[in-house]
């Protein structure tokens, strides 16, 4: 009987180390998600022995469900980002006509552009030294940053009109 008392001594121990690194987890998953305009949901109050993890796991359960439309946000984020600022560049050294790509031009899928792709690898580098990583991936994260604080204070508004006429 004693040994069965010191595997559950142990065992709530672990439930309890749980519980108390579940919050720093969540602090570093709130980071990571502020980087693509989003936020996680609010981490639940830490239930008692074994039921922690299970509370923890439907969280995170819950966590990504979602994960794949913010994952689809961010992407198309930095690909307009990334249009823009290289179209804006080529405008800007007289080397596009953007007539050319109005009304009725045919995009050619991305499989179908394996030559040009090829020839356009030694410019790539270059746009990603001398554009993407110095403002294109700062102009993605400002956006998101402005998302987040835009989708907070809006969920903070529908709150507030929801309980405004709730009363």
């Amino acid at each position: 009987m004693e040994k069965v008392h010191a595997k559950v001594g142990e065992l709530e121990q672990v439930f309890a180390e749980v519980a108390s690194r579940a919050e720093v987890v969540y602090q570093e998953y709130k980071k990571a998600l502020a980087a693509l305009g989003a936020e996680p949901l609010p981490l639940p109050e830490p239930a008692e022995g074994s039921q922690v993890i299970l509370q923890l796991l439907d969280w995170l359960l819950s966590e990504f469900e979602g994960l794949g439309e913010v994952m689809s946000v961010a992407n198309d984020n930095a690909a307009s980002v990334s249009f823009e600022g290289l179209v804006g560049n080529l405008l800007r050294a007289g080397a596009v006509d953007l007539s050319k790509l109005e009304g009725g031009f045919q995009y050619v899928p991305y499989e179908g552009l394996s030559e040009e792709v090829n020839k356009i690898q030694d410019v790539k580098i270059s746009y990603f030294e001398r554009f993407w990583e110095p403002s294109g991936k700062v102009a993605v994260r400002t956006l998101a940053a402005a998302a987040t604080v835009v989708s907070f204070s809006f969920g903070w508004l529908c709150a507030f009109w929801f309980f405004a006429f709730l009363w």
